[in-house]
This record gives structure tokens, sequence and C-alpha cells, in this order.
């Protein structure tokens, strides 16, 4: 068995410590895990990700969270409907 030194830089090492926390691996192992695939097929043969709201999912996120920050202070600043056809109409106008 070999050792392997790798030089990341430091919000890097977090991030990935992080994602390896989350898919359930250690930082070693991902490494090994992508050692032998490399090996096996000869290419980065595989990716393991984790879901990421894109910028526009994020903005619409971040709408949500005021309007129901302003929802909180005066429920009757945001209108309310009582039926998805009310939704609809509404959203076609």
């Amino acid at each position: 068995m070999a050792n392997l030194t790798i030089t990341l830089d430091d919000e890097d090492k977090k991030g990935i410590a992080d994602f390896c926390e989350k898919v359930g691996m250690t930082i070693s192992g991902l490494y090994n895990v992508f050692t032998k695939q490399v090996l096996r097929e000869g290419k980065i043969p595989f990716e393991i990700g984790i879901d990421r709201p894109n910028r526009e999912t994020i903005k619409a996120m971040k709408e949500g969270d005021k309007l129901i920050e302003k929802y909180r202070k005066n429920p009757s600043s945001i209108k309310t409907y009582n039926t998805v056809n009310d939704i609809m109409r509404a959203m076609l106008k």
C-alpha cells in the first residue's frame, strides 16, 4: 500500500470533505474509487454528484423566502387564492 499526498486549497479540502460526507465515503476512498475506475476504463468514466440548484432556482428560493417573511409580518399583504383555477387565471393576466 502506498501513500499519496495531495495539496489542495483549504476551501477545496473542506468542500471535498463535505461532499464525501454527504455521499458516505472518505477522501481516501473517493480517490481510490477514482483511481480504480480510471485504470480499468482508461478515462474518467463516471460522475458522482449532489443536487445543486441552478441560479434561477436559487433566485426563486430567495424570492420565496422574502414573500414568506413579508407574509409573516403582515398576512394581508400577500394575495392568496382559493383554487388552482384562480391562480392560473391570475398568472395568465
